[in-house]
């Protein structure tokens, strides 16, 4: 017997050991998988009296660009006036508050008083976000309050806000919902609202969001060269965002925002529908105390889905895995 046989009998003896104690050889193979969910977070920051930077004018002067419509003087406020740029972002009315001047504009002429904030915070935002200006310090909410008390025919405020996602997954703005509250037939058909959102930055993400674009022209008041949705139709619920929908991207790596702008108007109604009107037409059917100091509500939802949402593949399109179906 050689070396070589002696090896090989000495192996199947230690095999029938082996087997004899376990009886069969066993194996396990082992997947192992990860899965993590994002986050889906979108809200305000940034709130201010229009407007806050140049590149929001609209036109190439602030002198040609409107931020409240008084008619006192040359008519309007410009745009510039509440303008404080990047040296805050919490400062809603301008550092400093530039709301006291306006009211020595004013004095004599109206009793206007205005107020907005930044309400309903969600999760804090984070100390820096490296795509974005914003971080923790900065106030933000989930909710706009914006009051003007002592409005009359033919005033009109705009005001704008940034919006930001700081979630993880990119949001589409699917619809805007409406309710009002506080109202009669006639002060809801007085008082109109504009409202756009479109990128801060020239690429587009999906369409524009132009409310007025939506209703009839019976629905609809100009003032300052801007339509004005009249409260009356937004009763009528929910407004539909027609497709591409307007995406906001994550902070992620990149700086993508959105710019929201919303003007609050009263229909000057010279001809006198909703009220007298003027002193030559004088609409004595119409009974001013009807729109006279009286306090309107609305609310603004701005409904964000998931950027997927509803979307699937094409019925011939499949995996191999349908097998196990």
């Amino acid at each position: 017997m050689n070396k070589k046989l002696v090896l090989c009998v000495v192996l199947a003896l230690s095999l029938i050991l082996v087997g004899t104690g376990y009886a069969y050889w066993t194996d396990t193979l082992n997947v192992t998988t990860k899965a993590t969910t994002g986050d889906f977070d979108v809200t305000f920051v940034d709130l201010g009296a229009y407007a806050q930077y140049e590149n929001e004018y609209g036109t190439d002067s602030a002198e040609n660009s409107w931020s409240i419509i008084d008619g006192i003087g040359s008519g309007f406020v410009p745009a510039n006036f509440f303008e404080r740029g990047t040296n805050t972002y919490n400062d809603v009315f301008g550092k400093p508050d530039k709301r006291g001047e306006y009211y020595d504009r004013a004095e004599g002429f109206n009793s206007i008083e205005m107020d907005a904030e930044l309400k309903d915070p969600g999760r804090k935002l984070k100390d820096d976000y490296p795509s974005l200006p914003y971080g923790n310090g900065h106030i933000y909410g989930d909710t706009i309050r914006i009051e003007l008390k002592n409005m009359y025919p033919g005033y009109a405020q705009a005001f704008r806000s940034d919006i930001i996602n700081i979630g993880s997954i990119a949001a589409k703005l699917s619809s805007l919902k409406f309710n009002l509250e506080k109202s009669n037939d006639k002060i809801a058909k007085l008082i109109g609202v504009a409202l756009l959102v479109q990128d801060e930055n020239p690429n587009t993400y999906g369409n524009i969001v132009k409310l007025a674009a939506n209703f009839d022209e019976n629905d609809i008041f100009t003032l300052g060269n801007v339509k004005f949705v009249r409260l009356s139709a937004l009763l009528k619920g929910t407004v539909e965002i027609k497709e591409p929908h307007y995406i906001l991207a994550p902070y992620e790596g990149s700086e993508h925002r959105g710019d929201l702008f919303i003007g609050i108007a009263v229909d000057p109604d010279a001809d006198g529908v909703y009220t007298t009107g003027t002193a030559a037409v004088r609409n004595t059917r119409n009974n001013d105390s009807w729109t006279e100091n009286k306090s309107v509500t609305l609310d603004i939802e701005f409904g964000w889905d998931q950027f997927n949402q509803g979307v699937d593949v094409p019925e011939n399109v499949t995996n191999i895995l349908e097998k196990q179906n």
